[in-house]
């Protein structure tokens, strides 16, 4: 009875361990997207394609909702600086989720910008925005995957 009663001591604080590790994983994992949200957001209402292209790795594989798929930094700094010339400002990420995942920071995010629709009214673009950061060679972490749709 007592080898149960330590066994059974030993699973609940193992599960405990690995409980406090995985939630320790998931508050750092959401600090490091708040950050990099932080900064992306920062570059792209500033209307910085070049500084935003630079926190992709050289061949992230993005995909706007358009069905097409950009490859490589010289790919997204034209797609952003597309977005600047159409008026698109005031971008916003609320965090959804937020993992590290085998050395893979995973986010989803619910995404919002401002801009004129094609009769120049103004409006808000929404949707849901999926990324897959992984850490240069400098320890930095870039987008690899970056994938958006839009709704209202």
């Amino acid at each position: 009875m007592k080898t149960l009663i330590k066994s059974t001591l030993a699973i609940i604080t193992f599960g405990l361990i690995l409980s406090a590790n995985t939630y320790a994983g998931e508050v750092n994992a959401k600090a490091e997207v708040e950050t990099l949200n932080k900064s992306w957001n920062q570059a792209f209402n500033n209307a910085n394609a070049g500084l935003l292209a630079s926190m992709y790795s050289d061949n992230a594989l993005v995909s706007p909702g358009n069905g097409k798929l950009l490859n490589g930094p010289k790919d997204i700094e034209n797609l952003f600086k597309s977005y600047f010339e159409a008026g698109l400002k005031n971008h916003k990420l609320e965090i959804v989720s937020a993992v590290v995942v085998d050395k893979t920071l995973h986010q989803v995010a619910k995404w919002s910008a401002s801009g004129a629709d094609k009769d120049g009214a103004q409006v808000t673009y929404r949707g849901i925005t999926t990324s897959l950061y992984q850490r240069d060679l400098n320890g930095k972490w870039v987008a690899h995957s970056h994938i958006w749709n839009a709704g209202n």
